[in-house]
């Protein structure tokens, strides 16, 4: 676990770096680094080379940071400061409690396979919304159905941990899992409370 924990501290500090990155460069880069983020995730449920892996792995906090540091002024233009921040924390605080979660209780290590389907199916919609424009409404019930999905991601990953699945040469993606995870829940929850205000 500590090694996975401090993989994961790593990946934030990545992730200011990125952050320092998009305060520097122009907004119009957000959607390209945004697609290079995604596909550079697809490109990683099939590499097999673990240096290769965990490069990517590396690489992809930074471009988060990139983006996120867009998302984030787009938030607190819309919400103001005082609110994003307080997301924040309440994610942080979310987060640990899920991790006590999975911590706690039995091995679920074979909820693997239908977390990652429903993945799949949201990927799908999500596409589908970004073609097809949708209300706030049904917008806000998407968000909120990630939030639900990446609460249980967040106790499977704590949770496989907890059991010793996580293999020495799977420490640095696992600890990817644990940030993507936090991640969705920041963004998403932002956006609940963001739509929910013409809801």
């Amino acid at each position: 676990m500590r090694r996975v924990m401090r993989t994961f501290a790593l990946m934030w500090a990545l992730t200011a770096v990125g952050l320092w990155l998009g305060s520097m460069l122009p907004e119009s880069v957000r959607l390209p680094v945004s697609i290079g983020t995604f596909i550079l995730l697809i490109i990683m449920i099939f590499v097999r080379k673990v240096r290769i892996l965990n490069a990517m792995a590396y690489a992809i906090p930074v471009l988060i940071g990139i983006t996120l540091f867009w998302t984030t002024q787009f938030y607190i233009e819309q919400l103001g400061t005082q609110l994003v921040l307080t997301v924040f924390g309440a994610t942080i605080a979310m987060f640990v409690l899920l991790g006590v979660i999975g911590w706690a209780m039995p091995d679920i290590h074979h909820m693997g396979s239908y977390l990652f389907a429903a993945l799949l199916v949201l990927i799908v919609f999500m596409f589908i919304f970004i073609s097809v424009p949708v209300s706030n409404v049904v917008a806000l019930g998407f968000a909120c159905a990630v939030v639900l999905l990446f609460v249980l991601y967040t106790i499977y990953d704590f949770n496989q941990m907890r059991y010793g699945h996580i293999e020495e040469q799977e420490v640095v993606v696992h600890a990817l899992n644990l940030y993507l995870d936090f991640i969705n829940l920041f963004v998403r929850v932002l956006e609940i409370v963001w739509r929910a205000k013409d809801a």
